[in-house]
């Protein structure tokens, strides 16, 4: 049966999944020959691919192989291979018979061998059975069966995984939306075809939408965007042999000539080389199509007659293939060739026809736009009456699981909030310890100052006096000419001697333990001095002079002292380098010295370190230990102000 809207055929050859067209000259025999094994067994799937480069190009021959292949299945017995071959047969009879009643035949022959494979290939081939369905179904003008068997194939291909297939489906839809004049959507449906199809590599299925897209471009006056996809029509079909895309591209070609440029003699060049390949393809849609835009631009040229010739033979073909909108341009356009011809009366029964025309058009149009509407309305429905049964069907399940949810997170929250108190109250009372440990330390920091001030200036004032009062009497004993033996003269000189020694090792005690020039000029005085005293010992200061506080200032002596004898005791070093750098928020004190180091990891004798390292977190600073045996050592230690 003829289908008035067979507009569709020409972008349903995507019936047949991941082909890509050459050209080739061998006849069945050939090909069968070319695909048997040494064991005598014909690889079907092979044929198919091949009946599908046909399928334009010369269709006969495409159903030849088709019905080749069907018998080799059956003769084969493989379940897989018959049910391909019936698909293609299926798809051969939509495509170039026109005989849906056989085409839904042999896709249902198909459809039940996949469903009885049980396989991954099987309900691929489920998908794609369902996706013929739609497209016939489209044809047809049955949108609502169209979306249902688009959206269940979808289904199957979304859950094997198979994204080879969505564009297929995408340009469907695209072609859908062109046919009700929704050119916006098919545009987008044909943008996302392309995008999907180069992801996948399929030179064929991105042509094929960049024929759409272009359509969709040039129907919303996007002249200069179609121009693009034209050369990808034209490049696939020069690069695969492809008559049907060729044809395709200067069809459109001369249409963005005609309407856009209004160059009508290119246009009309176009159109013949079009004209070419129609006859080629064979196809009298496409055929009429050509004449219908052919004899419009021979009208516009003023070529008067060969429009009236042109449009009479496109007439004659709409009217048998009840294709209405093209018996309305066809009739429109012999309206103006015989006003021309100043055959008016004619003319006008012309003219009055395509108006007619133009109005069942306007309703046919409509009708497939509320069509569309109400299947894009009940699509809707069906997906939220099936999202519903589903969450009634598992409602119990989910109620139970989330009370479970929500009693096991209270009892987790009650628990690590509980801990978290808990964790709160022991850092709380860490940092208590902490506090009160550093308020000891500095309190007895502050306690050995102190007693050591005390204890210098006793030692110094008290007993560094007395020693010094006996040394004079002494000398006064021997100026009051107190005879003595001579052995007693040298004892008492022995005495003397002992005494002076005594002192100096009492002041050089007393001002270990608290300089007089710390207290008097302040750190960098003393610390000067200190480092004076030794030969191998560099002291270097930077920063301001300000004094710091008195305990401060006695921390740093006190660690300095200690880090060089340090140095001089344990490390054997022969040069020491001490650097105090004095900042506003902090006093920074370095001692480096090239001894023979130690592992700071491994435990050290005496308290020297750890007590310097308490001085220092008394007042919030650190201290930091980098050596190596064999390769110096260099202690920082940071005090905060």
């Amino acid at each position: 049966m003829k289908i008035k809207n067979i507009l569709l055929l020409y972008v349903f050859f995507f019936f047949f999944f991941f082909m890509t067209i050459k050209s080739f000259s061998q006849d069945v025999d050939s090909l069968l020959l070319k695909h048997t094994d040494k064991n005598g067994k014909v690889n079907v799937d092979s044929l198919l691919f091949f009946s599908k480069r046909y399928l334009y190009s010369r269709p006969g021959k495409a159903f030849e192989i088709t019905e080749r292949a069907v018998g080799l299945a059956e003769k084969q017995n493989d379940p897989l291979q018959l049910a391909h071959s019936y698909r293609s047969k299926g798809a051969a009879f939509t495509l170039i018979n026109t005989d849906l009643d056989s085409s839904f035949h042999y896709l249902e022959k198909a459809e039940h061998i996949y469903r009885s494979l049980k396989t991954k290939e099987g309900i691929l081939g489920q998908g794609m059975v369902f996706h013929n369905y739609g497209t016939v179904r489209q044809i047809q003008g049955d949108y609502v069966q169209a979306i249902d068997y688009y959206i269940r194939a979808s289904k199957i291909f979304d859950e094997i995984g198979d994204v080879k297939s969505r564009p297929y489906t995408l340009n469907n839809l695209a072609t859908l939306y062109a046919l009700v004049g929704d050119f916006s959507r098919s545009e987008k449906y044909a943008r996302e075809c392309i995008e999907l199809s180069q992801k996948n590599e399929d030179d064929f299925m991105t042509a094929t939408a960049h024929t759409n897209l272009a359509n969709a471009l040039m129907k919303q006056s996007k002249y200069e965007e179609a121009i693009p996809s034209l050369k990808e029509v034209l490049a696939y079909g020069k690069k695969y042999d492809d008559t049907y895309k060729t044809f395709l591209y200067h069809l459109n070609y001369g249409t963005f000539l005609m309407e856009y440029k209004r160059d009508y003699p290119l246009a009309i060049k176009e159109y013949e080389k079009a004209q070419q390949l129609a006859t080629e393809v064979g196809d009298e849609w496409e055929i009429m199509r050509k004449n219908v835009a052919l004899s419009e631009a021979y009208l516009e040229n003023q070529q008067f007659g060969e429009a009236e010739k042109t449009a009479s033979e496109a007439l004659k073909t709409a009217i048998a293939l009840q294709a209405k909108d093209k018996q309305r341009e066809a009739l429109w356009i012999l309206a103006h060739a015989n006003a021309h011809n100043r055959n008016f009366e004619t003319a006008f029964n012309q003219l009055n026809a395509a108006y007619l025309l133009k109005d069942t058009v306007f309703a046919d149009n409509n009708q497939r736009q509320i069509a569309l509407l109400e299947t894009e309305y009940q699509t809707e429905k069906k997906e939220i009456r099936i999202n519903t049964l589903e969450k009634e069907r598992v409602l119990y399940g989910i109620i139970f699981v989330v009370s479970l949810l929500g009693i096991i997170i209270l009892l987790g929250a009650l628990y690590l909030r509980q801990r978290a108190k808990k964790h709160l109250a022991q850092q709380q009372v860490i940092q208590l310890e902490k506090e009160k440990q550093l308020i000891a330390t500095h309190a007895i920091l502050e306690g050995e100052a102190t007693e050591r001030t005390r204890l210098a200036r006793d030692l110094h004032d008290g007993l560094g006096g007395m020693l010094s009062a006996v040394k004079l009497n002494l000398f006064d004993m021997k100026k009051g000419g107190a005879l003595l033996a001579s052995e007693d003269v040298i004892q008492f000189n022995k005495v003397v001697d002992m005494l002076d020694s005594s002192i100096s090792e009492l002041r050089r005690v007393a001002h270990n333990m608290m300089p007089d020039s710390l207290s008097r000029y302040g750190l960098k005085v003393s610390l000067q001095d200190f480092c004076d005293s030794l030969s191998n010992v560099q002291f270097h200061y930077f920063g301001n002079d300000d004094r710091l506080e008195n305990t401060l200032e006695i921390m740093i002596y006190r660690s300095v002292h200690e880090l060089v004898n340090n140095a001089l005791k344990y490390a054997d070093a022969e040069n020491i380098n001490v650097q105090i750098v004095h900042q506003p928020d902090g006093v920074s004190l370095t001692v480096q010295d090239d001894g023979k180091g130690f592992n700071p990891k491994t435990p050290v004798k005496g308290t020297g370190l750890n007590n310097i390292r308490t001085r220092a977190e008394s007042v919030g600073g650190i201290m930091n230990v980098f050596s190596e045996p064999g390769k110096g050592t260099e202690i920082n230690v940071e005090f905060k102000i």
